[in-house]
């Protein structure tokens, strides 16, 4: 066995380019961040009443968030591109313009979440995309007999709620 030592050199190691790794790590962790953001940003839209939003139009702006009410009586009008109506709460009632169709269940004094903002005009109109129709209990106690009627495939007819007049 030779036990002397090489006299030739080792091979060279290559040295890697590091430099596109840490580029895209930093890449990876900045859209990384940026995704937590707008997630955090679209989860925390606040809820307010009617009369908690008028009370803080100045400070809200044109700042997206979610509007708590009761459609006030005799006030829903089919748009173009939507409805327009008013809500209400704690005697204090506001304008609202809803793009898009209203769900099934949307109807005078029943309560909706709206999201949106108020108008870039300055006026106190609520501009909505997005409205979410709340019911109680009493609709179950109330109509049981329709809903009976719907479970067994019969046909629920058509209730005409009373005339507005204007």
């Amino acid at each position: 066995m030779e036990l002397t030592p090489r006299t030739s050199e080792a091979p060279k190691r290559r040295r890697r380019r590091r430099l596109p790794t840490y580029l895209a790590l930093v890449a990876l962790v900045v859209i990384g961040g940026f995704l937590v953001v707008q997630a955090l940003g679209s989860a925390s839209t606040f809820y307010r009443n009617v009369d908690e939003a008028v009370a803080e139009k100045d400070s809200l702006g044109t700042k997206r968030f979610r509007l708590q009410g009761t459609v006030a009586p005799c006030t829903i009008e089919r748009t173009g591109e939507g409805v327009a109506f008013a809500v209400t709460f704690n005697g204090v009632e506001i304008p609202v313009h809803h793009v898009g169709d209203p769900p099934e269940m949307f109807k005078e004094n029943e309560a909706v979440l709206l999201e949106g903002h108020f108008a870039e005009n300055g006026s106190t109109t609520f501009d909505s995309n997005l409205m979410i129709v709340k019911h109680s209990e009493v609709y179950k106690a109330n109509e049981a007999d329709r809903l009976n009627q719907a479970v067994e495939g019969g046909n629920v007819p058509v209730v005409d709620a009373p005339a507005c007049t204007r």
